[in-house]
């Protein structure tokens, strides 16, 4: 393509007005990235692809800035038209081009206008069950870490659109793996990585924590669906590190909260708060247990799958052990969280024994480091006597 031509379709974009200079800019995407797909050299840039990223940003992303194109004025309902133009062509483009017109919008340098208009590109697509957009949305998710800020950004977004929409958060999100379940994956992570459940101010709205546990407990690979992607994408994040601080911690900051609560209140008044605040904080027991069952059932899983990588890291235990032991202190906690305190570390060994079993955790990690300072188990205790009885037995081999 000549810079002549070039020139010329910028020209010609430019003197229509919206939606058709949108409408035709997405048109070309398609055409140039479906042409570039059949005859394209794998690996080279073709002169047209800068073209394509022009068009791209000049006549969406630029537009959707500016708010302004031809002395028109872009009003909510001009936005909204713009954002079912990008879902639809996304929704029909062939295939193979489809993340290739994704990233000439949205790739490149990270931009808040970019990142709001992808936020409320997702929220449509969820509305309408549009996988393409999702998938395409996945792939950049881990193309950026799923653990981002910005990736974290659009994840909070788009649970705050659906939370005040939506009551219980909506059919449509609830099938959301249905749709694409590799964008619930990332979506996941990156939830996970926002309301990490080390204290109180940090616990996900309860119709999320209900929607989440849901998915992993139906779907047992759902968990390693980033990980199917290692051959052809090295970057991935699995949410199950974050879904372990989850279930175990879960419970006791719960405990935690719920005496807080009883604390303030007093009087014959409060007690039909209380009672409720008690029945809340029983349902949400039973789905930390439901969630530490599916963690260990996605453990289960990933062994069948062959991949070889690991799904979380020594890091993960880590911060969960030492957590623990900071609401221990060594025995000097409150009475009324023992319990909660000695279920968590069972429910840590019983991960740690069956990551280890699966492969899924490599066992090249200091287990007097996650053993210390937390109360006496008899799994703990089993496991670290069996590593170190290996050690000294391969230690007498080679000497």
């Amino acid at each position: 393509m000549t810079n002549t031509t070039m020139s010329a379709t910028l020209a010609r974009l430019q003197y229509l007005d919206f939606p058709e200079c949108s409408q035709e800019a997405l048109i070309f995407l398609v055409k140039h990235f479906s042409s570039e797909a059949r005859h394209g050299v794998p690996g080279r840039t073709s002169p047209g692809e800068k073209l394509a990223i022009d068009v791209a940003q000049e006549f969406i992303v630029e537009l959707y800035k500016r708010k302004y194109h031809r002395k028109m004025k872009l009003n909510a309902v001009h936005e909204l038209q713009l954002l079912e133009m990008v879902c639809r062509t996304l929704q029909e483009c062939p295939e193979q081009a489809c993340y290739k017109a994704f990233t000439a919008i949205f790739g490149g340098h990270i931009e808040a206008a970019k990142i709001t208009l992808m936020t409320k590109l997702v929220s449509m697509a969820i509305s309408v069950s549009c996988g393409p957009v999702l998938r395409c949305v996945a792939l950049w998710m881990q193309e950026q870490g799923s653990q981002s800020q910005c990736v974290c950004d659009v994840a909070q977004q788009v649970v705050e659109d659906y939370g005040q929409l939506y009551p219980g958060l909506g059919p449509a999100f609830r099938a959301l793996p249905s749709v694409s379940s590799l964008f619930t994956c990332n979506f996941v992570t990156a939830i996970t990585t926002i309301y990490t459940y080390t204290d109180v101010s940090k616990t996900p709205p309860k119709e999320l924590l209900e929607c989440i546990v849901d998915w992993i407990s139906s779907d047992p690979c759902l968990c390693s669906d980033s990980v199917r992607l290692v051959r052809i994408q090295a970057n991935f994040t699995c949410p199950l590190g974050g879904l372990i601080r989850w279930c175990i911690l879960g419970p006791i900051v719960t405990s935690m909260a719920g005496e807080s609560n009883s604390s303030v209140q007093g009087g014959t008044s409060a007690a039909k708060d209380l009672k409720q605040t008690n029945t809340q904080d029983s349902k949400l027991m039973s789905l930390f247990s439901k969630l530490h069952l599916g963690v260990l059932l996605c453990l289960q899983a990933y062994q069948s799958m062959e991949l070889n990588e690991q799904l979380f890291s020594y890091g993960d235990i880590f911060i969960v052990s030492k957590t623990l032991s900071s609401y221990y202190r060594g025995g000097q906690c409150r009475e009324e969280l023992i319990d909660a305190i000695n279920t968590a570390v069972d429910r840590l060994a019983q991960i740690i024994q069956m990551a280890l079993a699966t492969k899924s955790l490599s066992d090249k990690f200091d287990f007097l480091q996650v053993r210390e300072g937390l109360p006496p188990n008899r799994l703990l205790d089993m496991m670290l006597s069996m590593k170190y009885a290996t050690q000294r037995t391969e230690a007498m081999d080679l000497s």
